[in-house]
């Protein structure tokens, strides 16, 4: 697949935006951590490979900070309890 793109100046910084087609080839989407190589002229993006030691790491160490959906019904539903 190959797209042009323009890039923008926002802030300091200048910025590239992905289209959404190639977002979604990636399987990234705002807030995804990419790696930037450069060789030469040629600019490459590639979703980061986290490593399961890092993915560990950043989520909460124990089930009581864990995120909570409070509108499941956390009730014995069957014969759990014998």
């Amino acid at each position: 697949m190959s797209l042009a793109a323009t890039l923008r100046r926002t802030g300091g910084s200048i910025t590239l935006s992905i289209p959404k087609a190639v977002a979604k080839a990636l399987a990234v989407d705002a807030g995804s951590v990419v790696e930037l190589e450069v060789q030469g002229r040629t600019l490459s993006v590639t979703p980061s490979r986290r490593s399961l030691a890092e993915r560990l790491a950043a989520s909460p160490s124990s089930p009581a900070r864990w995120a909570r959906d409070e509108t499941l019904e956390d009730v014995p539903v069957g014969r759990e309890l014998l």
